[in-house]
């Protein structure tokens, strides 16, 4: 019994290690499609006009009244103040519930306590938009200020790394590219081309709460504290990369087709941009899965490894 059960597991770190080197692949596939079928709905527009007026706003955000100058505004209070929050995180907080001293000399500590306060932003940004999904009555001012604060701590991410030669999570330029990238497009195609569409709300969910499960498990690996066994190390791992590829690549797809549906049946007088952001979003998300999936995959093989 204790032999099938070993075995059971083997195969099943197995099957996720499959699933990690193909999942690259897939995000190509997927990225090529909804090229193809954005590329379809712009070519073969339908004769069908929804009667929405351009950038309707059901509840207007109190903070920009749907106006993107206002938006910039509020954009630029919340760098100035996210700042100041995630570098207490960062620095002061964390530190103090997360003793440094338990790590070996020479660990990346300040990468370490970086990323933790990722995972407490990521947990934040999923219950607001949590909450504009689930109630209805809410105007579009939490949804802005939550669709905003992606790209505003891009922004702190890329300023820390200009000024400081080191980013709030130690990431270097190429993957602060895309993900400034995916965040900027998002925020400007959601927020004015299509606000009212439950499927962008859906999109950004997914993005922040894959992240905040990944990267929580990440971190976790790392703490010396919660003295996991090899097994739960495995079982952890397994699940890191199989949630990455439901989310971030077969969620991710789903959704992006039907927001790309949504904009078209809204659609707003700048259709041809909002598709054009859209996909440039969609083409950053999967590049970034092609980034990081290799990173998961070498993890899941030392688990693997270590528990045979």
């Amino acid at each position: 019994m204790v032999s099938l059960r070993r075995l059971i597991r083997a195969n099943t770190a197995k099957s996720a290690v499959v699933v990690g080197q193909r999942l690259p692949c897939a995000a190509y596939v997927a990225t090529t499609l909804l090229l193809l079928f954005s590329l379809s709905l712009v070519l073969w527009p339908t004769s069908k006009v929804s009667n929405v007026a351009p950038n309707h706003l059901h509840k207007v955000c109190k903070v920009c009244a749907g106006r993107p100058l206002l938006g910039i505004r509020s954009f630029v209070i919340l760098v100035l103040n996210m700042s100041g929050v995630m570098l207490a995180l960062k620095h002061c907080i964390i530190p103090r519930i997360i003793d440094r001293h338990q790590f070996e000399e020479g660990f990346d500590i300040d990468k370490y306590y970086g990323f933790a306060a990722q995972v407490l932003y990521h947990c934040v940004l999923c219950t607001c938009f949590a909450a504009t999904i689930c109630i209805t009555s809410l105007d579009d001012t939490l949804y802005h200020l939550a669709t905003l604060a992606e790209p505003a701590y891009c922004t702190i991410d890329v300023l820390l790394l200009l000024f400081t030669g080191t980013s709030f999570t130690h990431w270097q330029l190429k993957p602060l590219l895309v993900h400034h990238t995916i965040s900027c497009a998002c925020c400007h195609a959601l927020m004015y081309g299509i606000p009212s569409s439950i499927y962008g709300k859906m999109l950004q969910f997914v993005f922040h709460f894959s992240s905040a499960i990944c990267l929580g498990i990440a971190n976790a690996l790392q703490t010396p504290s919660l003295k996991l066994s090899v097994l739960q190390r495995l079982w952890m791992q397994v699940l890191s990369m199989m949630f990455c590829a439901i989310t971030r690549v077969g969620l991710v797809f789903i959704l992006g087709i039907c927001v790309l549906i949504d904009a078209k049946r809204i659609h707003p007088a700048a259709y041809k941009q909002v598709v054009l952001e859209l996909n440039a979003a969609s083409i950053g998300s999967f590049a970034f899965v092609v980034m990081k999936t290799p990173i998961i995959t070498r993890a899941l093989q030392e688990a693997m490894q270590e528990y045979q």
